[in-house]
């Protein structure tokens, strides 16, 4: 398929139903037949992106900002765009224990959305159900608060993966994650085995001298792991599931 079907055209050329109707397959279809592909608009229906409920006070939430993934929502035919943390206003959320349910709100002459809330779920004209709550009559529960776009959301790959290298005990590993910033998230694993193929441990402390410690630090260009000063049986992992003076570890860092 050619796109666009539709050419320009030049002063005082008529009119031909081709053109328009071409023109018309362009901005509907992107070119193809109704019966080959949904228009813009049905396609866009219940699109969103970036998407978050987060707690903001004891009877507010609010939808968080990132400037890199603004959150985006099509509500009624149109594209909106949050420009900063959107809040739901205070004292909308009250009354007896119930789970309350959290709208997206168009309004006209406006191209970023609002909050609503109601304990009923249905949605209006324009108005978008993003999530839900609890208010045990006093509080939200934090616990509780949902966007029902991030159910299906999965972690994502690591930013940066060591893959498995050999540690003993008396030994500080340093990694250089290439992130670029502090990573937001840093994960060791310890396997009795050079590919993984036994079980993986969380790393979270071993012994160093008579002392229980963290091993893990980690800046803006680089992660350390310190493992313990003494050839004991936990100076690499110190676990309920394994203790051990040497293995291996392998580290996911996010950004």
């Amino acid at each position: 398929m050619t796109y666009p079907l539709s050419s320009e055209v030049t002063s005082g050329q008529p009119t031909a139903a081709d053109h328009y109707n071409n023109l018309r397959k362009d901005a509907l279809y992107l070119g193809n037949s109704q019966a080959d592909s949904l228009s813009v608009k049905g396609f866009l229906n219940r699109h969103q992106e970036h998407m978050n409920l987060a707690y903001l006070s004891s009877n507010r939430v609010k939808v968080t900002f990132d400037a890199n993934k603004p959150p985006t929502i099509y509500i009624n035919g149109c594209l909106l765009q949050a420009t900063a943390e959107v809040d739901l206003a205070a004292g909308l959320i009250s009354g007896d224990a119930a789970t309350w349910y959290i709208f997206a709100v168009r309004t006209a002459g406006s191209t970023v959305f609002t909050l609503s809330c109601n304990t009923s779920a249905t949605e209006s004209t324009d108005q978008r159900l993003i999530g839900e709550l609890y208010w045990d009559g006093s509080t939200i529960k934090k616990t509780t608060i949902k966007c029902y776009f991030e159910l299906a959301a999965k972690i994502p790959p690591a930013d940066y993966d060591s893959g498995w290298f050999a540690a003993a005990y008396n030994c500080t590993y340093t990694k250089a994650h290439s992130i670029g910033s502090i990573p937001r998230l840093v994960v060791v694993y310890y396997s009795s085995s050079s590919t993984g193929t036994s079980e993986w441990v969380v790393l979270t402390v071993l012994q160093n001298n008579s002392a229980v410690q963290s091993p893990i630090g980690f800046d803006s260009s680089s992660i350390f792991i310190q493992t313990g000063a003494v050839n004991t049986y936990n100076a690499a992992i110190y676990s309920t599931r394994v203790q051990s003076n040497s293995g291996y570890y392998r580290i996911f860092a996010w950004a």
